[in-house]
């Protein structure tokens, strides 16, 4: 029988993985473990350069960040990552890119000056100095990041995205250089970009400088016509879709820590989303599980409904005051379910050491759920079976779920277990609200007229029998009576 899919949990890294032993740092090969070895001695030495800078040019670190200064990047090294035209610039970018991507968005908004004006000029904007805004998109190009690099960055390609910002009447071009941008990014949509100024020029109708390139974090994305009724859903509850291109790359892995800022915006979204008045409510498009375990890219953040049966709801804790304040609530919902697959059979590769195929669904697959809140008719099933205080609770309950495609999330079962390791996979959905498909009542309408009406057919056809075995009676004595008569009429007994 399979068993239910382990808790959600983000992991710090990718390359942690959770087993029954506990934490483990994993390595799938030779090459990966000297990769890793590899790059952390190369982070190491980077990092001391960085100490180094700060003590070797302490006044030209002024007005610039301490993250730049931990990165090793002085006032020299930053003037000459703009223009990127040549591989060295661009290797420069990408690896301040890379090193601000690593950390925590909050740690840097916390580098934001109240003295940064807005309007992104003025005396106060110099290099590496972290500014925000917001703007639209006028047009997107790329960068190719130099080979020697790739293996290291893990990243092919920069984004280069001219932004239009500004009031009405003083709209300017602004270049920011970013990674891990959406393909479906166009002209028009609207960005908000978080980073560190990369190149300024003098400000021609005053003091100061003006800003005109900046190294960012994954941009936030607002599109002004969403592909899809999810995106636009998530976008009119104001959650950025810049990360969608991102989670879609991780599907069949375990969550990370990349995948906590969407996962948490969408829930909170998802619970707005259910206390709408039901006329101001979009339908969900109806999906089947196999869909999703084909193309997951293709239902990303999409606004799906699926009929699944209910076996388990876990309540799952939130410590993190950041991640308490965004979802509002220091707790949420996991419901594991099983989804129906119709005729066809799923069989999954559990590793090429494993002996023997690899585990097979038929029938069902399962399915996780996370809900905010959990619908009225969930709780007072729980409270009525005495299990509405229990932190995990067995319960079978048809329903259909109305909720976003997150992605095919990864994790270990005992089922996998037992055909030589690898990890489940299955759809994990952000929902937001639930239907009950049970009947509600002990003779639920309709039931009571089916028996009424079953039972005048029995009746009918009882009649129907006793009236054809009168009229037959009556036919065979009529018949045996006129071939008496016809023996008596030829057979002439003698006198």
């Amino acid at each position: 029988m399979t068993q239910p899919p382990d808790k959600i949990v983000f992991q710090e890294e990718s390359s942690i993985t959770l087993r029954p032993g506990g934490w483990r740092h994993t390595a799938t090969n030779v090459e990966d473990a000297t990769k890793i070895d590899r790059l952390g001695k190369w982070l190491w030495v980077w990092g001391i350069v960085g100490v180094l800078s700060a003590g070797l040019f302490p006044r030209s670190l002024d007005a610039q960040s301490e993250l730049l200064q931990a990165a090793g990047f002085d006032s020299p090294r930053i003037e000459q990552l703009y223009p990127a035209d040549d591989d060295e610039s661009i290797g420069e970018l990408a690896k301040l890119i890379y090193r601000i991507n690593r950390l925590n968005r909050s740690s840097i908004e916390k580098s934001l000056s109240s003295e940064t004006p807005s309007s992104l000029r003025g005396p106060a904007i110099g290099l590496g100095q972290v500014v925000a805004f917001e703007g639209a998109v006028v047009k997107v190009q790329s960068l190719k990041v130099p080979a020697r690099l790739v293996e290291f960055l893990e990243m092919r390609q920069l984004d280069l995205v001219t932004v239009e910002t500004g009031e009405q009447g003083e709209r300017r071009a602004v270049e920011v250089i970013t990674s891990g941008l959406p393909a479906t990014v166009r002209s028009g949509d609207q960005i908000a970009a978080l980073g560190v100024v990369v190149e300024t020029k003098p400000d021609s109708g005053g003091d100061g400088n003006v800003v005109e390139a900046i190294a960012a974090l994954p941009l936030q994305w607002f599109p002004a016509n969403p592909e899809k009724v999810g995106w636009q859903l998530l976008a009119q509850q104001g959650v950025s879709l810049g990360e969608l291109s991102g989670v879609a790359s991780r599907n069949r892995q375990p969550l990370s820590s990349d995948d906590t800022e969407l996962f948490y915006s969408m829930l909170a979204a998802a619970d707005r989303i259910a206390k709408l008045p039901a006329a101001e409510r979009v339908a969900a498009k109806p999906v089947e599980p196999i869909a999703l375990l084909k193309t997951p890219e293709a239902f990303t953040a999409d606004w799906l409904r699926m009929e699944v049966e209910v076996v388990q709801v876990t309540r799952i804790s939130v410590t993190e005051p950041a991640r308490i304040k965004q979802l509002g609530a220091d707790h949420y919902y996991q419901v594991d379910a099983m989804g129906d697959l119709g005729n066809v059979k799923v069989q999954i590769d559990s590793g090429r050491d494993a002996a023997g195929d690899g585990p097979v669904f038929q029938n069902r697959y399962p399915i996780s759920l996370v809900f905010k809140t959990l619908p009225t008719f969930l709780q007072n099933k729980l409270r009525a079976e005495g299990k509405s205080e229990a932190i995990v609770a067995d319960l079978t309950v048809l329903v259909a779920a109305d909720a976003f495609f997150f992605r095919l999330w990864s994790y270990p079962t005992a089922y996998m277990q037992r055909f030589g390791g690898g990890d489940q996979f299955g759809p994990l959905l952000i929902g937001a609200d639930m239907i009950n498909r049970e009947p509600t009542e002990a003779d639920p309408v309709g039931v009571s007229i089916f028996g009424w009406i079953a039972a005048v057919a029995v009746g009918v056809g009882m009649l129907a029998i006793l009236f054809w075995n009168v009229v037959t009676g009556r036919r065979d004595r009529e018949v045996q009576r006129q071939r008496k008569e016809r023996e008596a009429d030829e057979l002439r007994l003698p006198q």
